[in-house]
């Protein structure tokens, strides 16, 4: 007979727990054993079960606190508690708090059998309800890392590496490489994914007093993402390198972990003063480079099919299934130098589709959608040096001129336009001396 399952059983009795394993082996299932809530846990934290069958009380954590403990899984496995004579209306109060179904003792064996049968089927039920859930939220997102080049590869080497362990990482890149995805992909992959990623917008004004950054380190996030870490307030910064320095010490005990991401040069930072040196090398304990485009070009096709189809899923139509770039516009694409990275790639697809919903996305559109960012007052100066990051750097502050220009001084829709986040819009104006 084909193995089934598994199936844990929680009991703090041995011969209970044997006979229970006995009887769900007998009819195929793969039977796992634990002796109380809190070795179910660590067994659950390790294997894929299909249902637990557990004693309702036992010393060393009961069923009760096995229920809390799986309450924020977003498809918590099937509990099947096993009661005792009197204690019906314990068994009422466990279906409150979560449990799947119940079973008085002496436990009958078909009744036991039945009862984890329907139990697999509501788990393989969630399962098929969590994958098509997932994937339509990647066909209405543009979120996830996509490309299979070189530079992308190691990226995603160096998450795997990073997400089993509590070690602290820090996402580097220039704006719009994709350092969010890379967060959300190291949370997916890491063991406190059934908890919530929070991002914490550094810049943002928030409240970051050393008892409000506590609160947020004590929560229950699975992952707090420090968004432009370098803006974080001088008081926080020393708050959170104590937190990061008594880590090392202390087991974490499943308290959120922390990524920052910047792409600021927090070298720059530390030198002036302006981000504790401490802190900086903490973070950068794990550091992982997000590539600019231009450094994978090779990616550009497939980052292309990517957008595409998310906007066709966002705009539920067909038609633009068949709207394909030429391969005059992909020549176009390859050559130009994407100072907005990945994002300015995946705004210029929306754009292209809205000037031109049924096609062609040929040569000629796409450079009317490209060229002026190249084009305009600041060419002459950038005639005069072929520096690439000189170059970059003005294209980046045209863009920013123009999009301040067309949303008439409102940062708010100029930020839209050139699709960052607005908080982060004050980072560019500084940089480039604009008001």
């Amino acid at each position: 007979m084909s193995a089934r399952g598994p199936v844990l059983v929680v009991d703090d009795e041995v011969y209970v727990r044997d006979s229970l394993c006995r009887t769900l082996r007998g009819e195929g299932w793969r039977a796992l054993a634990a002796a109380n809530a809190d070795e179910a846990l660590e067994t659950l934290a390790r294997e894929r079960v299909d249902a637990v069958v557990s004693d309702l009380r036992m010393p060393g954590g009961d069923v009760f606190d096995l229920l809390e403990a799986l309450r924020g899984d977003s498809a918590p496995v099937p509990v099947i508690v096993i009661t005792g004579v009197g204690t019906v209306s314990e068994a009422v109060r466990a279906m409150k708090a979560g449990a799947f179904d119940f079973l008085q003792k002496p436990v009958d064996p078909e009744e036991l059998l039945l009862l984890v049968g329907r139990a697999a089927e509501h788990r393989a039920l969630q399962r098929e309800v969590l994958e098509l859930r997932e994937t339509t939220r990647r066909l209405r997102s543009p979120r996830g890392l996509v490309g299979s080049s070189a530079p992308m590869r190691l990226v995603r080497e160096r998450i795997a590496a990073a997400a089993p362990v509590d070690t602290p990482v820090l996402l580097r890149g220039e704006p719009g490489t994709g350092k969010e995805r890379a967060a959300e992909e190291l949370h997916a992959a890491g063991p406190l994914a059934r908890r919530p990623l929070r991002r914490v917008h550094c810049a943002s004004g928030e409240d970051f007093s050393p008892a409000a950054l506590a609160e947020l380190l004590a929560g229950d996030a699975g992952m707090l993402l420090f968004d432009d870490v370098g803006a974080l307030p001088a008081e926080a910064q020393a708050a959170l390198a104590l937190d990061l320095e008594r880590r090392e010490s202390e087991p974490p005990a499943e308290r959120p972990r922390v990524v920052a991401s910047s792409d600021a040069d927090l070298e720059a930072l530390v030198q002036a003063g302006r981000l504790r040196a401490d802190l900086f090398w903490r973070l950068n304990a794990f550091p992982i480079v997000l590539p600019p485009l231009r450094e994978h070009r090779e990616d550009i096709p497939e980052l292309v099919g990517h957008f595409l189809a998310w906007v066709r899923s966002r705009r539920g139509g067909e038609r633009a299934e068949a709207v394909l770039p030429t391969p005059g516009a992909h020549e176009v694409l390859d050559a130009y130098g994407w100072p907005g990275n990945v994002r300015e790639l995946r705004n210029v697809l929306e754009r292209a589709l809205l000037v031109a919903p049924e096609g062609p996305l040929d040569e000629a559109l796409m450079r009317s959608l490209l060229e002026p960012s190249l084009r305009g007052p600041l060419a002459e100066e950038a005639g005069r040096d072929l520096h690439l990051r000189t170059q970059l750097d003005l294209a980046e502050k045209e863009l920013v001129q123009r999009a301040l220009v067309r949303a008439g001084g409102l940062k708010k829709q100029a930020a839209y336009l050139l699709g960052i986040d607005p908080r982060n819009l004050g980072y560019y104006l500084r940089k480039h001396g604009l008001s």
